[in-house]
């Protein structure tokens, strides 16, 4: 019945109710090692000879494997005790101990071997070795202390969780023999009548049959104001709030808004089932055969309005501007629906093991009584994982589109991560499918945790969907954003760690963990590992990663202090100031790094040698990586290029956009973006038109015909270079002939431009000036001729004139008949 008490756990931890056996009886076990570490704190130590006494019943207890498990808890808590004391003890040292240790210290190292020491100091390092072996006495036993008893509470640990799995392949009658339903049908028919029975005694008693007149009425009125309550008013008094809530609203308003009508899905089915559940302390009757089950209704009725609040809080049907979940109408009702059957299935199971507990069941009706159930759950377990799906799998089957303004941001966390809802909707089939298959074969208990786990998981992560989306809402309100931008990366990241720690114990008890082991992990996590001279612990990773982070969000602003306030009011160019805002955020990244680690407490010495003997693999293995680091410092220092440079490099050409530690993005005329290795920047021929200025020769050249004026072609490219303003004044442009071609007088006008990247602008105004000039002066561009010459030109012709003289001769078949 273990399970069943994790999953009342569960169930009342979410609700935030108290009160009831089950609750009760859930936080006993929950607070008792609690509780016995506060008293411990304030206790004095254990006597050893007690210690020893209870070492010993642990010895007798584990070899004898015939004690209970309430036994086996009880010797585990007290074991826990002794282990916290004397961790306590260790931890605190003695003080005498350590001033010993201190004077051993001072006399230096003791002599090697052959050596001798003066005998004044041997005599008084034996004296302090003894006397330290004598103060030191107490923290040893102490240690031996806690090693023991680590090892006996793992040993109890190994063995109830043992005992918990030999549990689940208890094998009951088989639903697939007929023997078994006439059997279970019989033992359910004896439990009936004994049922009946019960009432009639409980009807007989003095105190019940006294007052019974004056209760009937009250109990009657109850019931049926909780039946016409859930039947007739519940669902007006909602849709009158929906629409209330579906008004116009923004900001908090709309967020009250929402969070009251989800509150009623909550308040108005408790209502109902206060008045109904009310019923059975006023007439106190509680059957002998059912009264655990009777007791239990209260957590019934809370793990069935759970699941319907659940269900319409991630579902919503009617309302997709409230639906956590993106799907449709239909798919949204249908996942409402299922949920609401997986809350009868969860509520019928508390009453069967609640029926377990009161009556000495054959195990033919236990199998009867969960096979029908569980196959049921199984099949809505496998709907809604289909539903869960069904949205995510249509995405999948789209064309790829463009990015448009609704698509999520670059770096924003998608809850609805594809590969997150897979792995549940594959784990719920699963789930459903072993849990059919195991009922069948007549593992009840197996099929029972193959399947509840899975709806408990569920059920919690669709809280903390909520808890998610809820805070992300608030969020987004604080900083004024709409509700379709998103929040800090950072943001949704802590919000997804702090859930995750408060949700993985929940799950973990959900799958039987008990809640010792959930204080041994914790205790696991913030008393840490040691890993050589390397001391592991959750406080000392905490304070890593707050100290990096301090340390990024104080690199980015002091980058973007340089890049926006100090650095453009210097002489500095862009290049430059690039160079030394990406050289500030490398510095800064490596000094965070460095502080993190010497604040966190961590000695990284111990792993120098690794490091040193890793290294020279490594340095085989990532040589380029490491070639093209070393040289994007190279550019970062020397600065051969810098950002904007016109650079040729590898057969490419373009502007030089990013300079980062590996590689140099180049925007080529095309607007194509390469990618250039840094080493070949470094190692390779690399042209770079504005290194030291951004002027650059032009060399325009042009033709004219022969018997063209030479001058009159100079005065026009020299007029032409003159009169466009991109072309710098000294150097002077010249006009130079070139020679005499074949079919034109070759010029050349050369000049230097004021920006080379007008190359082609300037040369294109040049083009359509010198051909205007030209045309107008009359003098003509040529363009190649050539003469094609035929020999024997006379005999062709003579050829062609027989065979156009020829007569015709028509085949036979064509001739006429």
């Amino acid at each position: 019945m273990k399970f069943l008490k994790s999953i009342l756990l569960i169930a009342v931890f979410v609700a935030g109710v108290t009160g009831g056996p089950f609750a009760a009886s859930s936080r006993a076990q929950t607070a008792a090692p609690a509780m016995a570490q506060s008293d411990d704190s304030n206790a004095k130590a254990m006597p050893q000879a007690d210690v020893d006494d209870l070492f010993s019943r642990a010895t007798t207890a584990l070899e004898g494997r015939s004690i209970s498990p309430r036994t086996l808890d009880q010797l585990r808590s007290q074991l826990v005790t002794v282990r916290d004391e004397n961790a306590r003890i260790v931890s605190r040292g003695s003080i005498r101990a350590s001033a010993l240790k201190a004077q051993l210290d001072s006399l230096g190292p003791p002599p090697a071997d052959g050596e001798k020491e003066a005998d004044v100091i041997a005599e008084r390092r034996k004296e302090l070795r003894n006397a330290f072996a004598v103060a030191n006495t107490p923290i040893r036993r102490a240690s031996e202390n806690y090693d023991e008893a680590v090892f006996y509470i793992r040993e109890v640990d190994r063995q109830q969780w043992a005992r918990q799995f030999d549990k689940l392949f208890d094998r009951y009658p088989s639903p697939l023999a007929p023997s078994t339903w006439k059997t279970g049908f019989e033992e359910i028919y004896e439990f009936l009548k004994r049922l009946e029975r019960d009432v009639r005694n409980e009807l007989t008693r003095p105190s019940i049959s006294q007052e019974l007149d004056e209760k009937v009425p009250v109990a009657l009125g109850l019931t049926l104001f909780g039946i016409l309550f859930l039947s007739f008013l519940q669902h007006p008094i909602s849709r009158a709030l929906k629409r209330y809530c579906e008004r116009p609203a923004t900001g908090a308003k709309a967020l009250v808004l929402a969070l009251i009508y989800n509150a009623s899905f909550i308040v108005l089915p408790t209502i109902g089932a206060v008045a109904l559940i009310a019923v059975f302390p006023v007439l106190d009757i509680y059957p002998n055969s059912v009264r655990t089950a009777v007791i239990a209704i209260p957590v019934m009725a809370l793990v069935m309005i759970i699941a319907n609040w659940l269900g319409h809080t991630l579902f919503a049907p009617g309302q997709s501007r409230w639906r956590l979940l993106d799907l449709g109408d239909r798919e949204a009702k249908i996942g409402l629906r299922l949920c609401q059957g997986l809350g009868v299935f969860m509520a019928l199971e508390v009453a069967v093991e609640a029926f377990e507990l009161d009556n000495a069941f054959d195990l033919a009706a236990i199998s009867v009584l969960s096979a029908t159930p569980i196959a049921v759950a199984a099949i809505m377990l496998w709907g809604l994982a289909g539903i869960i799906r069904s949205k995510d799998a249509a995405e999948s089957d789209e064309p790829e589109s463009e990015p448009s303004a609704e698509q999520p941001e670059e770096g924003s966390v998608k809850p609805q991560d594809s590969g997150f809802l897979l792995f549940l909707s594959l784990l719920m089939k699963a789930s459903a499918v072993l849990a059919v298959c195991v009922t069948l074969l007549g593992y009840v208990q197996l099929a029972r945790v193959a399947i509840l786990p899975v709806i408990m998981t569920v059920a919690q992560l669709g809280f903390g969907f909520l808890i998610y989306h809820l805070v992300l809402v608030v969020v987004k309100a604080a900083l004024g954003k709409r509700e379709d931008e998103s929040v800090p990366i950072l943001v949704s990241f802590g919000l997804i760690c702090v859930l995750t720690m408060i949700f993985a114990p929940l799950i973990a008890m959900t799958w039987g963990a008990r809640p010792t082991d959930i204080v041994s992990a914790w205790q696991l996590l913030t008393n840490g590992v040691q890993l050589g001279n390397i001391h592991l612990s959750l406080d000392s990773f905490l304070v890593l990663v707050t100290i990096f982070g301090l340390g990024v969000m104080v690199t980015r602003w002091l980058k973007n202090l340089l890049k926006t306030t100090v650095l453009p009011q210097t002489s500095m160019d862009i290049g430059a100031q690039n160079a030394l805002v990406t050289g500030t955020g490398y510095a800064g990244l490596t000094l965070a790094a460095l502080i993190a680690v010497s604040t966190a407490g961590l000695n990284l010495s111990s792993l120098a040698v690794v490091a040193g003997a890793l290294s020279v693999g490594i340095g085989f293995g990532l040589q380029t990586i490491v070639s093209n680091f070393v040289s994007g410092i190279i550019l970062l220092i020397e600065r051969p290029i810098k950002e904007g440079d016109w650079i040729e490099v590898s057969g490419q050409s373009g502007y030089v956009r990013k300079i980062s530690v590996r590689s140099t993005r180049i925007e080529t005329f095309d607007r194509h973006d390469v990618i250039v290795p840094n080493s070949d920047l470094i190692a390779g021929r690399v042209t770079n038109m504005t290194l030291t200025n951004k002027s650059g020769r032009l060399i325009l050249p042009v033709g004219v015909a022969y018997g063209s004026d030479l001058e009159k072609v100079k005065s026009i490219l020299f007029d032409a270079a003159r009169a466009n303003n991109t072309i710098a004044r000294y150097p002077t442009p010249q006009v130079l002939f070139m020679g005499l071609g074949d079919s034109s007088l070759n010029f050349e006008l050369r000049c230097f431009l004021k920006d080379i990247g007008n190359v082609m602008i300037t040369m294109s105004d040049l083009y359509f000036e010198v051909y205007n000039e030209l045309g107008k002066a009359g003098i003509e561009i040529p363009f190649p001729q050539r003469d094609l010459h035929i020999k024997d030109i006379d005999r062709l012709a003579e050829a062609l004139e027989r065979r156009q003289a020829a007569p015709v001769v028509q085949p036979e078949e064509d001739k006429p008949s």
